[in-house]
Order: structure tokens, then sequence, then C-alpha cells
């Protein structure tokens, strides 16, 4: 009687459950692989694991860094989420992310507009640029048949070259004497702080709007269910009418788009002048969030925040105990790996898919007597 009343999970339920419980042991995993290696190199573990787990809420300054460390990825998940979405596997986010910030400044050190509208326009040219810089590897996939993955790595490295070349040549401010850096921004491009003695702007909470608008546009457009089906099984999508090139285009002008407008919040909002002369990896951290989210943008912001958590925890250990930062770096991989891989709790998985399916053939006679009565 109870297996009979007991109400049948579908195999997408079974998957979604899993996928929690994936995410929920690489995150334990993770985090106990850290307790041990502090207890194992610290000189004073529980004080650094103190630093770790509660530096990151004891003051407004650490909770800020939380969310200044979660902005930039947010927009870079994002972006990845869109850029994944018709199956075209590109990296254009981290070059993109570069550019974003290189466009903006440009624009707030070039245009003389003394009001805010400066910081529109900044935002609004990166947004431009950086989406028709991320189409170019898709459409070279689609129309030379060359590698995304490949291309938009090369990609990346010529603008890095291109935004350091201008920002030395041409960008440049020699009278300013600690590095390589642009003028300082007027007050009209840059992104005010909300909270006391933190760079935390509005960009988070853009960055919030740009998840919901790109988990509608993927789960309650057209556009959004064709990229799907392309991913999906783009054979029979193209049996069906749609335009695999045309649909490629549009998710990766738009994933291009979030990630340029992520990198010009980001210089804007943090810095007085524009110095990058190196990617700030903003790219890479999307892609790890976008696949802790499981490639679903109402779950990036999340995600994001998390690792910021978890950078500002191991930011703040860094400084007070003698842990070196990159360790946090080593375990997020691990966890990345974890979450990625197929195999874990795969088994598990089939099993409670199969469960499942034998006990709804079991009830299927059962039900057409009743119908027949």
């Amino acid at each position: 009687m109870a297996n009979t009343n007991k109400k049948l999970k579908s195999a997408k339920q079974i998957q979604r459950e899993f996928n929690a419980l994936k995410l929920l042991a690489a995150f334990g995993i993770g985090m106990l692989i850290i307790v041990v290696v502090v207890f194992i190199i610290a000189d004073e573990p529980l004080k650094a694991l103190k630093y770790f787990f509660l530096g990151p809420l004891d003051s407004v300054r650490h909770l800020g860094g939380i969310l200044e460390n979660a902005t930039p990825v947010l927009f870079t998940g994002v972006a990845t989420c869109l850029l994944f979405a018709a199956g075209d596997i590109t990296l254009a986010g981290e070059g993109v992310a570069y550019f974003g910030g290189f466009i903006a400044a440009t624009v707030a050190v070039s245009v003389q507009i003394e009001s805010k509208l400066l910081l529109v326009l900044a935002l609004l040219a990166a947004g431009l640029v950086g989406g028709l810089i991320a189409v170019i590897p898709v459409i070279a996939k689609h129309k030379f048949h060359s590698d995304s993955f490949i291309f938009s790595l090369l990609l990346n490295y010529v603008l890095l070259y291109v935004g350091v070349y201008v920002l030395n040549y041409y960008l440049h401010d020699y009278g300013y004497t600690s590095g390589v850096a642009t003028a300082l921004f007027p007050e009209g491009a840059v992104l005010t702080s909300i909270i006391k003695k933190t760079n935390v702007n509005v960009g988070f909470f853009i960055g919030l709007i740009f998840a919901g608008l790109a988990w509608f546009f993927a789960n309650r457009t057209k556009w959004g269910y064709e990229a799907k089906l392309v991913r999906q099984n783009p054979g029979f999508a193209k049996y069906t009418g749609v335009n695999i090139t045309r649909i490629s285009v549009l998710v990766a002008l738009l994933g291009g788009m979030i990630a340029a407008v992520g990198g010009g919040i980001d210089v804007l909002g943090k810095a007085p002048r524009f110095s990058w002369v190196a990617m700030p990896g903003y790219g890479w951290d999307g892609f790890m969030v976008a696949t802790l989210a499981y490639q679903n943008p109402l779950l990036v912001p999340l995600a994001a925040l998390f690792l910021g958590y978890i950078r500002t925890g191991a930011q703040i250990m860094n400084l007070y105990s003698d842990i070196p930062l990159e360790l946090i770096s080593a375990i997020q991989a691990i966890m990345i790996l974890m979450i990625a891989s197929k195999a874990l709790m795969n088994n598990l998985q089939q099993r409670q898919i199969e469960r499942q399916t034998r006990l709804r053939n079991e009830r299927q006679p059962e039900g057409e007597e009743a119908t027949e009565c």
C-alpha cells in the first residue's frame, strides 16, 4: 500500500535532486580538505580556520568583500550560461570581460561629459563591443568549421595585446609613476560605493537583474527553446527548421554583452584608473561559477556568493596566518572536478531512475483497469 500511494518521481526530478546532492558533497569534501590541510601546515590551525570561516562575517568591510569578489564572476557566470546555451564551447568571456573594462575606461577618459550619462555611455559601449567580439568564435565555427574553444582562447590573447598596446601608447598618463595606467576617471564615470569603507556598488544588483533576464530568455522564449534544442540535438533542430547559426550568434551576442558590462562595472567601480595589463581571470571564474550552478542563471548568484565567501575568507586567513592563498585555488579546482564529473553518484542516480521506472510500469496496468471499470 505504501508503494502504491507514494508519488513517483520523474527522471528530471531525480536528476535535480542528485545535482543538489553532488553540490553538497563537493562543498563538503572541499571544506574537509581545507580543514585537513590547515591542520597539517598551520602553526595555529584553529586560529587560521576561525579566520577562514568566520572572518568574512565579522565586519561590514569583510561582508562587503564577499560582494566585491562575487560581482564580476556573477556577470561572467551568467554570460557563460548564455555562451554555452546553444552548445558552443567558447571561453570568450575571459577576453570579453577584459576588453569590456578596457572599452569602458577608454570612453570614460576620452569623452567630455561631466554627468552620470558618461557612465551609461561607457557601459553601453563596452556591452556593444563585447557582444560583437563574442560572436567571432561562433561565426568562425559555423562558417569555417574552426574549433570555437581554441579560437576563443587565441582571441583572448589578441584582445589582451591590443588593450595593452593602446594603453601603453595612447592612453597612458605619464604623470602617473606607479605603473602603466590611464588618467583618473572623471566623477561622472565612477560607480559610487553604497556601503562605507567598501567598493560595493549597484553592480551586484545589476548582475542579479541580468541573471533573471537570462533565465527568462532561456526558459520562457522561443529563442531560448531553440538554443536548448540546438545544444541537445543539433540534427533534429536543423530538421525542424531552426537556423542554428543565427541562434548561436544570438546567445553569444547576449552573453558577450553581459560579460563586457561586468568588466566595465568592475573597472569603473573599484579603481580610479584603468591599469589592467593582464587578464583578470573573470572568464575562468565565470566558467567555474556556471559549472557550480549547472548552467542555471538563477543559481549563478548563489554560486558567485559562495565563491566570494571562500575567497574573502582565504584572503583574511592569508593575512593573519601562515596559510598561502593558492591553497583555496587548489580546493576550488577539486570541487569543480567533482561537480563536473559524470561518474560522481552516477550509479546511485541510475538505480533510482530504474527503480522509479519499474514502479511506474507496475502501476500502469492497475491504472488502466481502474479506468475501464
